[in-house]
C-alpha cells in the first residue's frame, strides 16, 4: 500500500514537502494581512506544544511547499488548502501566479551589502509517472519549480540526491533532511522548497561589550549565557494588552528585521503566546515607537525539527492526509488516488552579534551604559518570542525557552 509524504526543513532556513502515492480507496482581509495570519495560526498550535523547547521554523515556505501541493489538489482538499494557507480567490492558476508574484517580490535581486535571501523549489518524480502538463507548465512557470525523475526504489541513492540538493541550497546548514526509508517504490514525489538567509544587523553589538549573565528559565532555574549588549535607537513598545515589552531590531540595508515579544513574567510565555493567537505582527509594529534603549539580548543558536501533520490538521487541514484526499491533477498516469502521510519540518537559526549564521567568540571586559532618564530597558533575560520578519511576510518565527 503507498502513501503520500510531505517534508519540510529550513536553515534560517529550508522547507521541503515529500508526496508518495496510494493506491485507490487507501487515502487522499487583504493578501498580505492574510499571508501574515497562517503565520500567526501556525505559531498558535506549533508553539503550545513546545513551551520548554526552543522553537524556530519558516512560515513562508511551509506555505510556500505546500502551495506546490495545491497545485495539483481539486475538490475538499484544494478548497482546504485556499482557505487555511489564505491563497484567496480566483482559479487554480491565477492564485498560483498571484503567490508566484508575491514571492518574486520577497525573493528579489538583494541590494549590495544587504541580506542573502533566497528561495528554489524543486520537484522530485517517480520515475514511472509523469507529471500532468498543467500542473507543470504553472508550477515551473510562477514557482520556478524543476521537475527531476529519481527511482525511489533505490531507497539510499534517491534520499542522498535530494539531501545534497538541500545542503547546496542552505549553503550546508540543513543536512539529512530525508532520512532513511522516508521513500520507496510507492513515493510519487517529492516536492522540495528550500530558503536561505544570511545579513548583518543594521547597528550590530559590539563583541567586547557581551558578557556571561542569567538568563531565567523560570522562576527556579536560571543559568549564566553570552549576554550581548548595546545601546541605540530602536522601535520600542510596552504593551500592556499584550503584558508584554517589543522590540523591532532592522538588518542591514533591508525592510526584514527581528521582532522580539518578551513577556512582563517570567513565567509569562504561554499566556502571551495564547493572546498572539490569530495576531498580525504588523499590528503589533505599527504600535512601536523610536527610543533609546538599552538592549540585552542572548546569544542563541537552536537545531529543531518539527512533526507538522497534527498542527496542519488542528489549523483545518485534515481531508489531504484522508483516504479521500484529491491530488489528482499532479500526474497525468497514475491511475491511483493520493495523499498526504507527513509533514516534516527542520530548521536552524544562529543569532550573535553582528547577525550573520557564523558562530563568533566574544572576549569580554566592562560594560559601560549610559545614563539617560529617558531611555528604555529591553532585558531578553528570560524566556521569549522572535519573528524575522517585514511587513509583507513571516520568514522565520519561534522562542526561545531555555540554555
Amino acid at each position: 500500500m503507498a502513501s503520500l509524504v510531505i517534508r519540510t526543513a529550513l536553515f534560517i532556513g529550508i522547507l521541503s514537502c515529500v508526496f508518495h502515492y496510494i493506491a485507490a480507496g487507501t487515502i487522499a482581509p487583504s493578501p498580505i494581512a492574510s499571508r501574515n495570519l497562517f503565520a500567526a495560526n501556525l505559531f498558535s498550535v506549533v508553539a503550545p506544544e513546545h513551551l520548554s523547547t526552543n522553537v524556530v521554523y519558516s512560515p513562508a515556505s511551509i506555505q510556500t511547499c505546500l502551495t506546490l501541493g495545491f497545485a495539483g489538489a481539486g475538490g475538499e482538499t484544494a478548497e482546504e488548502m485556499r482557505k487555511v494557507l489564505y491563497l484567496g480567490e480566483g482559479d487554480k492558476r491565477q492564485v498560483v501566479q498571484n503567490y508566484g508574484e508575491f514571492l518574486s517580490e520577497l525573493f528579489k535581486t538583494p541590494k549590495a551589502n544587504g541580506p542573502i535571501l533566497k528561495m528554489a523549489n524543486r520537484l522530485y518524480v517517480n520515475e514511472n509517472l509523469k507529471i500532468a502538463e498543467e500542473y507543470n507548465k504553472i508550477t515551473t512557470e510562477y514557482l520556478d519549480a524543476k521537475a527531476e525523475n529519481l527511482d525511489f526504489g533505490n531507497s539510499d541513492e534517491a534520499i542522498n540526491k535530494i539531501n545534497t540538493w538541500v545542503e547546496e541550497q542552505t549553503e550546508k546548514k540543513i543536512k539529512n533532511l530525508m532520512q532513511p526509508g522516508s521513500v520507496g517504490n510507492d513515493t510519487s514525489a517529492v516536492l522540495v522548497n528550500a530558503i536561505y538567509f544570511k545579513t548583518k544587523w543594521l547597528k550590530p553589538f559590539g563583541d567586547f561589550f557581551t558578557r556571561k549573565q542569567d538568563f531565567k528559565m523560570d522562576k527556579k532555574h536560571k543559568v549564566q549565557v553570552d549576554m550581548m549588549y548595546q545601546d541605540a535607537e530602536f522601535q520600542y513598545g510596552e504593551l500592556p494588552e499584550y503584558e508584554a515589552k517589543v522590540l523591532e531590531m532592522p538588518y542591514e540595508n533591508s525592510d526584514l528585521s527581528m521582532m522580539i515579544i518578551l513577556p512582563n513574567d517570567v513565567e509569562g510565555l504561554a499566556k502571551l503566546e495564547e493572546k498572539l493567537k490569530d495576531v498580525d505582527l504588523n499590528e503589533i509594529s505599527s504600535k512601536l515607537r523610536t527610543h533609546d534603549v538599552n538592549v540585552f539580548l542572548p546569544k542563541f543558536h537552536i537545531e529543531f525539527d518539527l512533526d507538522l501533520k497534527e498542527p496542519l490538521q488542528k489549523m483545518g487541514l485534515n481531508s489531504m492526509f484522508s483516504k479521500s484526499a484529491n491530488f489528482n491533477y499532479l500526474f497525468s498516469n497514475t491511475g491511483v488516488s493520493q495523499s498526504v502521510s507527513d509533514v516534516k519540518h527542520k530548521a536552524f537559526l544562529d543569532v550573535n552579534e553582528d547577525g550573520s549564521e557564523a558562530a563568533a567568540a566574544s572576549y569580554v571586559n566592562l560594560m559601560f551604559i549610559r545614563g539617560n532618564m529617558y531611555q528604555k530597558i529591553f532585558n531578553a533575560d528570560h524566556p521569549f518570542v522572535f519573528a524575522i520578519r517585514s511587513k509583507t511576510a513571516v520568514y522565520f518565527a519561534g522562542h526561545v525557552t531555555k540554555f
